[in-house]
């Protein structure tokens, strides 16, 4: 189990893909930035602006940035999504998995790695993408201001408990499907907020039928979408039980398919 996540671990910082993704990241956080700079610079007051992402007086709100962006999926999860499936089949499109499978005692243990793997990555990219956050706000505005700091840990780590669990259910759709096209496709649906869009017009149905289930509070893409920066215990404890289900389910359904069915 070691030797395989070990294996993984050097893997991952030397795909080309691992270094497109920073690269984007930075990109993308840079023309955010700039262009709300842009926006206060031009308008008449900073009041006209309606505290958007909380902007005041040149100075940038943090949670409120981080709200308007992890927080309404878009690239910021994109990229992470398409980074994890194809570093997850990369084994399997290479047919170096059949050598790997030969030397753990059980299949299952393979996607332990790469779910692990994929926590680990999740945790590098959000310190990735705080860092250079603050820098890009700090030098496109006078400064970042966080009203309540414990608010704002209790949000962020959520978040990247959330993002961890969406990108384990990729993960888990791409190592099932063996698939880089259908993992791809479902990373984008999943991580752009086409899924939840999906799932709005069924819960516009099921209220037409008078059944009144609000299917989005069952996802991960509609807890993330619908944590708040001031949440309760309640909300945040159904968040977590929510995504706690998802890994579960995914995580068994990837063992049980790598034991049933030949590895190569």
């Amino acid at each position: 189990m070691l030797k395989l996540l070990k294996m993984d671990l050097r893997r991952l910082p030397r795909s080309l893909s691992f270094k497109i993704i920073l690269i984007l990241l930075a990109v993308d956080l840079t023309i955010t930035s700039f262009s709300l700079s842009f926006i206060l610079s031009h308008a008449d007051s900073v009041s006209d602006l309606g505290g958007m992402m909380g902007l005041t007086d040149k100075y940038m709100h943090f949670g409120m940035f981080l709200k308007a962006t992890i927080g309404q999926l878009g690239d910021i999860a994109l990229y992470p999504a398409i980074f994890i499936v194809l570093f997850t089949n990369g084994d399997f499109s290479s047919g170096f998995i059949k050598s790997i499978a030969g030397q753990v005692r059980s299949r299952g243990m393979i996607a332990v790695s790469k779910f692990i793997t994929t926590v680990i990555y999740m945790l590098f990219y959000f310190a990735v993408y705080l860092l250079l956050s603050m820098l890009e706000l700090v030098l496109f505005f006078d400064g970042v201001k966080v009203t309540d700091g414990a608010q704002f840990i209790q949000y962020l780590l959520l978040m990247v408990y959330m993002y961890i669990a969406m990108m384990i259910v990729i993960a888990a759709i791409a190592q099932i499907f063996r698939s880089n096209l259908i993992g791809i496709i479902a990373g984008v649906m999943i991580s752009t907020g086409l899924l939840s869009s999906i799932l709005k017009l069924i819960n516009i149905l099921l209220k037409k039928l008078e059944i009144d289930l609000d299917i989005s509070k069952y996802t991960i893409t509609g807890c993330i979408t619908d944590v708040s920066l001031t949440g309760d215990l309640g909300d945040y404890t159904r968040h977590i039980v929510v995504c706690a289900v998802y890994i579960a389910v995914a995580v068994c359904a990837v063992i049980i398919s790598h034991n049933k069915r030949d590895i190569a």
